[in-house]
């Protein structure tokens, strides 16, 4: 059934699903078609919005886990409401709490949760969690060998933090590795792990894991692997293919490699009846790809109509006036929306935009791209930074010349290029 009318429910802070099912009659004298939740699965423990899940396989306990879930949709299908889940297949939370994310912590790139992150394994997994270098917090102290609270083993414990060694560097010899508190052998044994702490502040240039926009805390998910799609759906899926849920809100959806691909296996996993929108940014004159089967935005887009509906365009030229007075120049604001993507690009994503960078380049390198290295270099630079700012290029697709931009021109390669 299509919603005619939806009401969002942020639960945490105190609403939790027994609370909204004493709601219900209320929305439904509203004329409610459709209960609309935030994030149900289990999340951090301080979380208040569930979109940094640790579990997409357990409904939150301290919101009345699956117990309390079942009442909610017991009373909703009393009065004749359908629920509509907001879903979050791009990221999970880099959480201690996350057992996965633990997982891949204590064995690396073999722990059988390892591809299930997008993480650059060419290198150690990077954890910028904390306040100052690892060597300035292993010298004051902020760090040191600690047991876990929980299993027992050895750990780099910061603060209330405890990060996971990896087996080979302690077992059998656990209590000289417990008992150690000479800051040289710590670092040894720091550099020894599959990961390395290192500032919050290096986070920008030196991360090795696909992030959630700016957000650390937010790990990418590689959801166009059939396998972790269906490790981080199968809790969704039952609760669409039982009637429980009518309808899906999907996070994120250009976050994903290839987001047509996804809503393609889950519309074939939810069938035809699940009502799926996304949440999309549509630009001026952007419009949804009529390929995804998907049967909206979440109205983003309305939004941004509605508001210039109540916002007086008259008075453009007065504010346009009070911004050159305070900066001393005439607005262009092509180009300085321009010049605010190339700021992200250069400030807030170093290290994203340096790893599509060496990629492109190895690209290049092996499609013999005939010109020199550093000119080679400035162009794919070049190229990368315009991508980064106005595309998202499908996984795997082949993408014809006349749909794409003239990259020979910026390679400075010729026409057999």
């Amino acid at each position: 059934m299509i919603p005619t009318a939806t009401y969002r429910l942020q639960f945490r802070n105190g609403m939790t699903f027994d609370r909204a099912a004493a709601l219900v009659p209320y929305l439904k004298n509203l004329g409610i078609s459709h209960l609309y939740a935030s994030p149900i699965f289990t999340a951090t423990k301080a979380s208040t919005h569930g979109y940094d899940v640790t579990d997409a396989n357990e409904i939150e306990p301290s919101i009345g886990g699956r117990e309390g879930f079942e009442r909610l949709v017991a009373e909703l299908k009393a009065q004749g409401l359908g629920l509509i889940i907001d879903i979050v297949p791009n990221h999970m939370a880099s959480s201690l709490e996350n057992a996965w994310w633990r997982d891949v912590l204590e064995y690396g790139p073999e722990s059988r949760y390892a591809r299930h992150f997008d993480i650059d394994w060419s290198r150690r997994l990077t954890l910028p969690f904390l306040g100052d270098t690892f060597d300035a917090v292993l010298e004051n102290g902020e760090i040191a060998i600690k047991p876990d609270p929980v299993t027992g083993k050895p750990t780099f414990a910061y603060y209330d933090n405890y990060y996971p060694l990896a087996p080979a560097t302690w077992q059998g010899r656990e209590a000289e590795i417990l008992a150690l508190t000479d800051k040289a052998a710590i670092a040894d044994l720091h550099e020894r792990q599959p990961w390395k702490l290192m500032s919050w502040r290096d986070a920008a240039r030196s991360l090795s894991y696909r992030r959630f926009f700016e957000v650390t805390g937010l790990v990418g998910m590689r959801v166009e692997d059939k396998i972790v799609f269906d490790d981080t759906h199968r809790l969704i899926l039952e609760l669409v293919r039982t009637g429980a849920v009518d309808g899906l809100r999907i996070d994120h959806i250009d976050g994903l490699a290839d987001p047509k691909a996804y809503l393609a296996r889950l519309r074939q996993e939810v069938g035809p009846a699940c009502y799926i929108t996304v949440e999309k940014i549509l630009a001026k004159g952007e419009q949804l790809p009529d390929d995804w089967p998907v049967s909206g935005t979440t109205g983003y887009e309305f939004i941004a109509s509605l508001a210039e509906v109540l916002v007086d365009d008259e008075q453009i030229d007065n504010l346009r006036q009070a911004y050159e007075t305070v900066t001393g120049a005439p607005v262009d604001m092509r180009a300085e929306l321009r010049a605010a993507k190339l700021l992200m690009v250069d400030r807030n994503f170093e290290g994203e935009f340096t790893r599509l960078l060496a990629l492109a380049l190895s690209i290049a390198s092996e499609l013999q791209i005939r010109t020199g290295g550093e000119r080679r270099s400035a162009g794919v630079t070049r190229i990368i930074n315009r991508l980064s700012r106005i595309s998202h290029l499908r996984h795997g697709r082949r993408v014809t010349a006349d749909r794409y931009l003239p990259v020979a021109p910026y390679c400075g390669a010729g026409k057999d290029a």
